[in-house]
């Protein structure tokens, strides 16, 4: 399993609870993907979406811990993969850390550690201004 992990950010103008809330309905996604993102299409519990030079990335929403933690795994993809959402409380305001967790050999890792590494900053710059 390879971890991709994105930076840990504050959000300023969201509690721990409202931005579990609001990344629990993947309807928000649209909010946060980066402007490559093509065919965007998504309802409470899934999504899907492409990415110049990829197939279409299906996911869905796998676990849920109340305030603290998402998960989002591929569905119908040919590498195993999850990207998860942790959240921590700081009162009125909350941290975040996106990771990307999925099974891949040595070389599809150093082939797409840049790309992921790129869609995780992306998202956790969006993030930060939710």
């Amino acid at each position: 399993m390879s971890t991709f992990k994105g930076p840990e950010i504050v959000v300023e103008n969201l509690s721990a609870e409202q931005l579990y809330n609001k990344l629990s309905d993947l309807n928000n996604l649209k909010e946060i993907m980066p402007p490559e993102i093509e065919d965007f299409e998504s309802d409470t519990n899934s999504c899907s979406f492409k990415m110049k030079g990829m197939p279409k990335l299906k996911l869905f929403l796998s676990e849920k811990t109340p305030f603290s933690k998402i998960r989002l795994s591929a569905t119908d993809s040919p590498v195993a993969f999850s990207l998860n959402c942790f959240i921590t409380n700081c009162g009125e305001k909350c941290q975040a850390r996106l990771e990307v967790d999925a099974e891949l050999n040595m070389m599809m890792k150093m082939m797409v550690e840049k790309p992921i590494t790129n869609f995780l900053n992306v998202l956790s710059d969006k993030l930060r201004t939710l």
